[in-house]
């Protein structure tokens, strides 16, 4: 019978394959430039990823939204290519590509066979040196950016996650400002052009490349990246913001059905020291289908389809919360069932068979992400970037491994605080 931390190691030891997976070797290239590459062996001969990330999205911004203009006007072409031509050469050679700019990176993508990996990277850099940010283009931008948003407001899921981060965040600061009409039409072509000029430099570029490595090395990525501008990385505009008072606030979303809640508290980056053990326990609570929230509120209860919980972290800082939708008789009855969630996980230590199922899930979530060569590629991805250290991936396991019911629950009370939670609901009245 399993009754101590030493049962559960004993356990894990002899019915989980391998806890001590090993990532897939690598190769990174610091560049004269002051570029990083990461190049992985792929399996396949035939087919080949690539990825440019640049750390600047909107914690490089002298101006809202330029971060996400400029990546919208950057597919739009150069002086030599429409965005017609750009589409049509990526059709060419069979090539699929993604460009995409959050809070923290502009990133990216393209993946095609490995034949013509030069013949699109050069393509790629040159629409990243060389965009030609066009007036007519940026009017068309306007008029998408406006109408996605028009459909958007009409989600209340939308509505309730863009107020929450608003008022977790502040309005006016670097992860909590929200799109308007207003902000689109205030974004000029000069905006842009002074954003593309000041952070796609190398010094901001990290590249991960998964394919065939013959003479991918130093001297090919400097070849191949001298297109891109050189110069220093400036100092990251983060305006930090400390919000203590729990607020209740509602939108009303017309001809809104249910009602979206958002139930959360600001928290912090992946950098803290505590963000991989409570990584587990938002697991524990609501991250998973067999997770507490989802077998009471959804199993047992029935009130809603799907009730999740986030660790939401950024590079310099994060927010915790609850997600659900829901009939608006209900939403009473439902959060106080999250609260006594909460006191459950504070006040009564997890048993062993939870805690074991857990750590089981989590374990296969990460063979999950090492299941072959372009999978592993991107997982490496997010431990450079997001956790700034692949070395991040030992301690993710140690946690994932070591973590027991006593810390779980001291955390928790340090954490969980459902008087400190702030409620913002989206939907009908």
């Amino acid at each position: 019978m399993i009754q101590t931390k030493k049962d559960i190691n004993s356990w894990l030891n002899t019915n989980a394959t391998n806890w001590d997976l090993e990532f897939p070797k690598y190769s990174s290239y610091h560049l004269k430039s002051g570029a990083q590459v990461y190049t992985l062996e792929g399996s396949s001969k035939e087919l080949c990823y690539c990825e440019l990330i640049f750390e600047n999205g909107r914690i490089l911004e002298h101006k809202k939204m330029t971060a996400r203009f400029t990546s919208l006007m950057i597919q739009e072409g150069t002086k030599d290519y429409s965005s017609a031509k750009v589409a049509d050469f990526f059709d060419y050679y069979g090539a699929s590509y993604s460009i995409h700019a959050d809070l923290d990176f502009t990133s990216i993508s393209f993946s095609c066979l490995q034949k013509f990996f030069e013949t699109l990277l050069e393509f790629v850099i040159h629409l990243l040196s060389e965009p030609s940010f066009r007036e007519e283009d940026l009017t068309r931008c306007k008029l998408f950016l406006k109408s996605q948003l028009k459909h958007q407001l009409s989600e209340p899921d939308f509505v309730s996650y863009r107020e929450f981060t608003a008022l977790i965040f502040g309005e006016d600061k670097t992860y909590g400002y929200n799109t308007t009409h207003e902000s689109i039409d205030d974004i000029h072509v000069d905006d842009l052009r002074d954003y593309h000029e000041r952070t796609y430099v190398t010094s901001n570029l990290k590249i991960f490349y998964c394919g065939l490595k013959t003479n991918k090395d130093l001297h090919f990525w400097e070849n191949k990246t001298k297109q891109i501008k050189q110069k220093l990385a400036e100092s990251k505009l983060i305006y930090h913001t400390i919000f203590e008072e729990k607020k209740v606030q509602h939108f009303p979303v017309p001809h809104a059905s249910q009602i979206s809640m958002k139930l959360g508290c600001k928290m912090f980056s992946k950098m803290d020291k505590d963000f991989y053990p409570l990584y587990f326990i938002n697991t524990v609570l609501g991250d998973y289908f067999g997770s507490r929230l989802m077998k009471n509120i959804r199993e047992d209860k029935g009130f809603t389809y799907d009730i999740h919980s986030t660790l939401d972290a950024q590079l310099y800082d994060g927010c915790f919360y609850i997600s659900a939708e829901l009939n608006a008789s209900e939403l009473h009855i439902t959060i106080n069932e999250i609260k006594k969630e909460f006191e459950r996980l504070q006040s009564t230590k997890i048993q062993d068979d939870e805690l074991i199922m857990v750590k089981r899930y989590l374990h296969g979530h990460l063979q999950r992400l090492l299941d072959g060569s372009f999978q592993s590629i991107l997982f490496l991805k997010i431990l450079v970037t997001e956790y700034n250290d692949a070395d991040a991936y030992q301690m993710i396991i140690k946690t994932i491994r070591e973590i027991d019911a006593t810390q779980i629950q001291s955390l928790s009370k340090k954490y969980l605080q459902f008087d400190k939670m702030s409620l913002v609901t989206a939907g009908g009245n």
